[in-house]
């Protein structure tokens, strides 16, 4: 067959997964040799199949990156996978001759239906896609999307890719699905599964096996399906079903004791990944009946724990409503039957005590915890072993990928913006504040997370936000080489730069780690400030004196010692908000330790420097103000008593910078600088910090205070 006559009809396009299919089948439309797509859609809630379409498919994130005439390669047709022939006019089955391939995604994926619903969206539908999928003349593949959770959970067996066993025929199990007398829990303890959802789709499978006749049928299985890895990029997600819900509900605080082995694993399987092998297994599976699990395995999967506490650890930091924390982990049984009470059902009680919405949010929220407890602890009690024809690449990390899933959720479900998170100031949340927080994060020593908590106060009062570009990070950690040694080089506008950039490592140690960082000996002489910066990971240098014989060993120990080094280096604080020449002694420091070092720019904007008086006194000829700690106390002083306003602060990340033995040092340093450059947000012009109160000039001769383990260097 030439590879552009394959034309596709797909069923559930408007489901999570579906979307993906059919977003990934238009994107490789050229390599895959795919000519057009069919769209099969029910009209639903007085809407028709079209305007569906448009609604629900066309304006899905999932499609941002196709070009804009994507839809051209599409047609929908309005139908019912419940009725014959999916009620398609006589006019759309003619024009269905050309399909050489059906994709039947469409399912209801409700775990609690009745049997006779469950067994109408996922039986009777399935035999009607394969009656019209017989009657097509050109058909090469009948792909159907079941479940990896057909067959029975036994201890430690591996589950192959053979149809499941039932304890009875299929028609009869059909049968039984819609007989009104029949006893839904029975039927499930007999068949051994643990809702109607994987029944239907165990029968399902079997009886599309014994009337496929002449159809080609390949059936494959996804386990848990998630955010995206890769396509239409890393963490979409769109479905609030399943492990969807266990994210939202642990995040928001809602979730707080489950029912589960902490160790068992959970076969997570992005989402992009199934699709990826439904379509593999359309285009190349060959002979009567293939079955594929679309699966992670036990391998690679991660724990229920690790997906708690990952979940948790994003959600403390990225706050939507409640502080996530889970009380119970384990099996059903008193402990739980407490947990439950006293975290769940106490908190409804209360409500009912408040106003009527409030205790409807709450019924709502206790109506979902329980939902999931009850469905969701067959998965979270017991290991899956399942074996794969198309096994998951080394690569993938389960547990890593968590953290994928959760920005997903917060991204896509829960609708937040982390692209620019507040770190700081008097728009930041209760999650980067108060002695609680600053003492349950996971590094830095006492002296840190007392000069973390004090300095959150601080900005409170001093700042209105200070915002990150998380991604820009994210994307410069990924460019980092492995192995390669990280050192941070932020821009230099202020003495407020060492604060943030140390306040940034120990608010988010998933973006930058707590750094050591160069101090001029200026701060070693100042009184008991000198001491107190050195526990917070200062190390000393001498300025002008050239080569630095004892510097380089220094630095070579920090870094043998795993300690992540910091240093400004433009050497000296900016004082028209311009760029200075960068200064290399550091780098040939860095440099004759013979490792590879990946420099990492970061860039601080500012709408209001706090010494900028003092900056415009020097630049009109006036000598510089000494450091004295006197100054550094009244403007502490003032700030707290909120007569500094800085306005907005802005943290961004270039791209990272590559040091080694053969690299040209001065190439470097300016490299260095054109990233700082392109990372900066455009900034105001000089302006002075104002009382806020009175019209008070507090900048005038006052540097900013140094605090959570940042120290200057200039």
């Amino acid at each position: 067959m030439p590879l552009t006559s394959r034309t596709f009809l797909i069923t559930g396009v408007t489901g999570f997964l579906g979307k993906v299919l059919l977003e990934d089948l238009v994107r490789r439309r050229e390599e895959l040799g795919v000519a057009h797509v069919f769209a099969l859609i029910r009209p639903k809630r007085g809407l028709g199949a079209e305007e569906r379409f448009r609604r629900e498919v066309v304006a899905s994130a999932c499609f941002r990156e196709l070009p804009e005439d994507w839809t051209r390669h599409v047609s929908v047709l309005e139908g019912n996978v419940e009725q014959s022939e999916f009620g398609l006019r006589a006019d759309d089955v003619s024009r269905l001759a050309a399909v050489t391939h059906v994709v039947h995604a469409a399912a209801s994926v409700q775990f609690d239906l009745p049997l006779a619903e469950a067994a109408r969206a996922n039986v009777t539908a399935t035999l009607n896609a394969l009656e019209l999928a017989r009657s097509l003349p050109r058909l090469t593949r009948f792909v159907y999307v079941s479940t990896a959770y057909v067959t029975p959970a036994r201890d430690d067996e591996p589950i192959v890719e053979k149809l499941a066993p039932l304890p009875k025929s299929a028609q009869e199990l059909y049968e039984s699905c819609r007989a009104p007398a029949t006893s839904q829990e029975g039927l499930l303890q007999e068949a051994g599964l643990p809702n109607s959802y994987a029944l239907t789709k165990a029968i399902a499978e079997h009886l599309l096996v014994e009337r496929r006749g002449d159809v080609p049928v390949s059936i494959v299985r996804p386990s848990i399906i998630t955010a995206s890895r890769a396509y239409p990029f890393p963490a979409w997600i769109d479905s609030a079903a399943g492990f969807g819900a266990f994210v939202m509900l642990t995040g928001m605080g809602h979730l707080r004791a489950l029912v589960c082995d902490p160790d068992a694993k959970l076969d997570l399987i992005p989402v992009d990944e199934v699709a990826r092998r439904v379509v593999f297994a359309a285009l190349h599976d060959s002979g009567g009946t293939v079955i594929r699990h679309a699966v992670v395995g036990a391998r690679q999967a991660p724990t229920v724990a690790q997906c708690w506490d990952a979940t948790q650890r994003y959600f403390d930091i990225h706050r939507v409503d409640q502080r996530p924390g889970g009380r119970y982990l384990g099996p059903r049984g008193v402990g739980f039957s407490i947990a439950d009470l006293a975290q769940h059902r106490m908190p409804v009680a209360m409500a009912a005590l408040d106003s009527r919405a409030r205790r409807r949010q709450a019924q709502k929220r206790r109506a979902r915890t329980s939902y999931l407890n009850r469905e969701f602890a067959y998965f979270t009690t017991r290991t899956f072993h399942f074996q794969s024809s198309l096994p998951m690449d080394d690569a993938y990390d389960g547990a890593r990928f968590i953290d994928v899933v959760d920005r997903g959720v917060y991204r896509h479900l829960l609708k937040r913006n982390d692209s620019e998170w507040v770190l700081a100031g008097r728009s930041a949340g209760a999650d980067v504040s108060g002695l609680r927080w600053a003492l349950a994060r996971p590094m830095g020593n006492a002296f840190v997370r007392m000069a973390a908590w004090l300095s959150s106060a601080l900005f409170r009062r001093a700042m209105g936000s200070v915002t990150v570009d998380v991604r820009s990070f994210e994307r410069a950690l990924a460019a980092k080489p492995d192995g390669a040694t990280l050192v941070l080089t932020p821009s230099h506008r202020s003495y407020l730069d060492f604060v943030l950039c140390s306040y940034l490592a120990f608010a988010r140690p998933d973006l930058l780690p707590i750094p050591h960082i160069a101090a001029t000996t200026d701060f070693q002489r100042m009184p008991l400030l000198g001491r107190l910066l050195k526990a917070g990971h200062a190390f000393y240098l001498r300025r002008g004196k050239g080569k630095d014989p004892e510097l380089a060993g220094r630095v070579a120990a920090l870094l043998d010692r795993g300690h992540t080094l910091a240093f400004f280096i433009e050497g000296a604080r900016s004082r028209s908000r311009a760029f200075l020449a960068p200064k290399r002694g550091l780098l040939r420091c860095l440099q004759a330790t013979g490792r590879t070092v990946a420099l990492l720019p970061i860039a601080i904007s500012y709408e209001r420097v706090p010494e900028q008086a003092a900056f415009d006194r020097e630049l009109a000829g006036y000598p510089r103000e000494p450091m004295r700690l006197g100054a550094l106390a009244s403007w502490i002083a003032n700030a707290w008593r909120g007569r500094v306003d800085l306005g907005h602060i802005h943290i961004a990340c270039g791209a990272p910078v590559l040091l080694d033995r053969e690299s040209d040092v001065h190439a470097v340093s300016h490299e260095v600088i054109d990233q700082l450059r392109h990372a900066m947000r455009p900034e105001p012009a000089p302006a002075r910090v104002v009382d806020a109160a009175n019209g008070d000039d507090w900048s005038a001769s006052s540097p900013v205070p140094v605090l959570a383990g940042a120290h200057s260097a200039r």
